[in-house]
């Protein structure tokens, strides 16, 4: 259905993918906050992180981070968790 609800982002990003993770990246994303990410709000959101600077690699080593277990990162894009 193009969205992803809190339950199902914890099965994908693991159980070392702590509530306060959880909390901080839905609070980033989630901009009608409706409880899911839908595919457009998560466009919006890595668009709008590299707008303000940082590179792809940056925001792919992050996420390859997050896969292995990593926080959620607060970037500074002028959105707060």
């Amino acid at each position: 259905n193009e969205s992803v609800s809190v339950d199902e982002a914890v099965e994908f990003w693991g159980k070392g993918f702590a509530k306060i993770n959880q909390r901080a990246m839905f609070n980033e994303v989630d901009v009608d906050k409706d409880g899911s990410v839908t595919i457009d709000e998560w466009r919006q959101f890595w668009a709008n992180v590299l707008k303000h600077g940082y590179s792809v690699e940056e925001v792919i080593e992050e996420v390859e981070e997050m896969t292995e277990g990593g926080s959620w990162v607060d970037w500074n894009d002028g959105r707060h968790t």
